[in-house]
């Protein structure tokens, strides 16, 4: 299998994300989200709801003659932790702006959930994101995050995504 990049990892990321249809507020329209993966960050928001994704930290572990040699197998695994950053709506009305934020990352949570439900039975292989290698994912959040960006308040929560490869 060919060397799966940081830049893969992250498209696969946004790229689930982005379009998705959610609904921020009761009784206001769905709207789509916009999903920037690390290459197409804006200066400013201009639409809301929209992501951010990049990468923040990896840790690889050294394939070693002693290391996972199942049938001589010496697999490399990294583990490498994503920032999914959520703009859910301007700051006006803590109410609203906490039901846009808390909506937006159910919505999230509910695509993370569904992610690697394709596995195949007869190789025990998933794909997350889709991308073949990614072996496995865990996340966390937090709410709420206001955050000043090119000068107005937003909105939001973060998500740490880890995925798995080998």
């Amino acid at each position: 299998m060919a060397r799966i990049s940081l830049m893969d990892i992250c498209d696969g990321i946004a790229d689930t994300f982005d379009g998705l249809v959610v609904t921020l507020n009761s009784g206001s329209p769905a709207v789509a989200l916009i999903a920037q993966s690390y290459d197409a960050l804006t200066e400013g928001q201009q639409d809301c709801p929209t992501i951010q994704v990049w990468p923040t930290d990896s840790d690889v572990d050294a394939a070693t003659d002693t290391d996972r040699t199942t049938f001589k197998g010496c697999i490399k695994h990294g583990s490498y932790l994503w920032s999914v950053r959520g703009f859910a709506r301007q700051r006006s009305h803590l109410g609203e702006d906490m039901e846009a934020a808390v909506r937006l990352w159910d919505a999230l949570e509910a695509v993370l959930e569904e992610e690697g439900t394709d596995c195949v039975a007869s190789t025990g292989t998933c794909t997350f994101f889709g991308i073949e290698g990614v072996r496995g994912i865990s996340w966390t959040g937090q709410l709420p995050r206001v955050w000043n960006y090119g000068g107005v308040d937003y909105v939001g929560f973060e998500i740490t995504i880890r995925t798995e490869v080998f």
